[in-house]
């Protein structure tokens, strides 16, 4: 599983990305870009790689027949070669995990708790770059974590303002929990929950009754 989440955040966020217009791949022929985009690479996922290596792991990702040589233009033709790499790439990651996995345990059947999964180092290098372009271009983007500073502020707020006001503050379907906790420790589980509970929507409009005098974080919530 946690392999398949990352084969599809690997190309599913990149190709997202470019169709929204926060990627754009043909950026990483410079080499500043680039260099950049490794560190993001190092920070989230591979903290020991070397530029040399994710170059090399750009360069095998790079040499599929379906990679763009061109920026993304939102044509029906951009788009439908941007699909068609995302296809191919995860052909190609998880034939290589099979392949892999196949020759590591021979004929030998792969059965549940009587296997693991086999990812070649190069296969999660791949992964890894293109998960840290994403993450570089979109999840690091300024108006990203300004929107993300906003979200934290809110939901801290919705935690405070819930904590003081107590049970009349929470879901009908609560404020037993709240009222009958033997402790702080169990009341703040019973405010967690609450707030776990809530839709970004849900959460703005909970957040505008309770919080009235801080409507700047109204409508900042979602992109």
């Amino acid at each position: 599983m946690d392999f398949a989440d990352d084969v599809a955040y690997s190309v599913h966020d990149l190709e997202d990305g470019v169709v929204g217009g926060r990627i754009d791949l043909a950026l990483l022929d410079h080499d500043e870009e680039r260099f950049a985009t490794w560190e993001t690479v190092r920070d989230w996922y591979l903290p020991t790689a070397s530029d040399e290596l994710l170059d090399e792991a750009l360069g095998r990702v790079r040499s599929v027949a379906s990679w763009p040589i061109a920026s993304y233009d939102g044509s029906r033709r951009g788009l439908a070669a941007l699909k068609n790499l995302t296809s191919d790439l995860i052909g190609i990651f998880c034939g290589s995990v099979l392949r892999a996995t196949q020759q590591h345990y021979g004929d030998r059947a792969l059965v549940r708790h009587q296997a693991d999964l086999v990812v070649p180092a190069e296969t999660a290098q791949e992964i890894a770059v293109l998960k840290g372009i994403a993450a570089h271009y979109v999840m690091r983007a300024q108006d990203r974590l300004d929107l993300m500073e906003h979200q934290r502020n809110v939901i801290h707020e919705l935690f405070e303002v819930m904590w003081k006001r107590g049970s009349d503050a929470l879901d009908p379907a609560l404020r037993d929990d709240f009222d009958e906790a033997a402790d702080d420790s169990a009341r703040t589980r019973v405010v967690i929950d609450q707030i776990a509970s809530l839709t970004d929507a849900s959460a703005i409009t909970r957040h505008a009754h309770l919080v009235p005098d801080r409507g700047e974080h109204r409508e900042r919530l979602v992109p």
